[in-house]
């Protein structure tokens, strides 16, 4: 009988294993991580003294779900993650509020399962389902004022949103863009201008904006933001793709040093390819 090749099986397996992580990691493509320390799976440590935000589009708490993965199991997975990954805000995206798929408010009962200590804001795009859809922000820190940017789009095609939670010494936001649709970057411009352009506490945006690095949204939004992120690394499931974001916006605020930025595609809570289609992404900052 023929021998099996060792190498060959041990190399199969080990690219099964491996398959929802092959893009793990950090980069150091942009210019501006040069010197940033390459972190590795599973989720790192902040380095002391750093503030780490985190984007996760969460895919309405429903893409994996099933008879033997319930909403609760997925709830329970993702604040897991999100608390092993010591997030101090998270700006989260595909958030359903009393529709008929999803009969409850989903940020609010996440927070819950995270730490009930924490601040939130929802922003509902648009009705959807008898309910509501949209982005939404936590955080660690209470005492932030909240608002919302509306943004319009054209016919056909999905309203978005901005939310906004403003606290004394800086700014995060959270959005959920089309890619084809440049002109809604113009509409965040604006008004993030007329709030924030003379104030020089940092002003941060989170976000999956459904655009790679180098189309042409990303490409309007480095006109008046600086990518904190990861942007070498697959951030959703189905595609090789870089389609979420931390950025910074260039008020008179310094651009913050990073001090880490990763796409998480391991957790010890749990399997982070069942929590939802795309992966969180991290950055590590050092706040003025």
């Amino acid at each position: 009988m023929k021998q099996p090749n060792i190498l060959a099986t041990i190399l199969t397996l080990t690219l099964l294993f491996t398959s929802c992580s092959k893009d793990s990691g950090s980069n150091n493509d942009d210019p501006m991580h040069e010197g940033t320390e390459i972190l590795k799976d599973p989720i790192s440590k902040k380095a002391k003294g750093s503030f780490r935000i985190i984007t996760y589009n969460v895919g309405a708490i429903r893409k994996f779900t099933n008879a033997d993965f319930t909403k609760q199991d997925n709830i329970k997975l993702l604040a897991e993650i999100i608390r092993e990954a010591d997030a101090d805000v998270v700006c989260f995206q595909e958030l359903d509020s009393c529709t008929r798929r999803n009969d409850y408010f989903q940020l609010k009962s996440l927070v819950e399962a995270i730490d009930s200590k924490w601040q939130y804001h929802y922003a509902p795009a648009i009705e959807y389902q008898d309910g509501k859809y949209g982005s939404g922000i936590a955080a660690k820190r209470s005492g932030a004022h909240s608002y919302s940017i509306a943004i319009p789009t054209i016919p056909g095609s999905e309203d978005r949103v901005v939310a906004v939670l403003e606290y004394d010494d800086y700014v995060i936001a959270s959005t959920h863009l089309n890619g084809s649709q440049p002109d809604q970057v113009k509409i965040i411009n604006d008004e993030i201008r007329k709030r924030y352009a003379d104030s020089d506490k940092p002003v941060f945006l989170g976000g999956d904006m459904n655009a790679q690095p180098h189309h042409e949204m990303m490409l309007e939004f480095k006109k008046e933001w600086v990518i904190l992120s990861s942007t070498g690394r697959t951030t959703v499931q189905d595609r090789t793709a870089c389609i979420d974001y931390i950025l910074q916006f260039k008020n008179k605020a310094e651009i913050v040093k990073v001090t880490g930025t990763q796409v998480i595609t391991r957790a010890l809570a749990g399997d982070v390819c069942i929590a939802s289609d795309h992966y969180a992404v991290y950055a590590d900052v050092r706040l003025p």
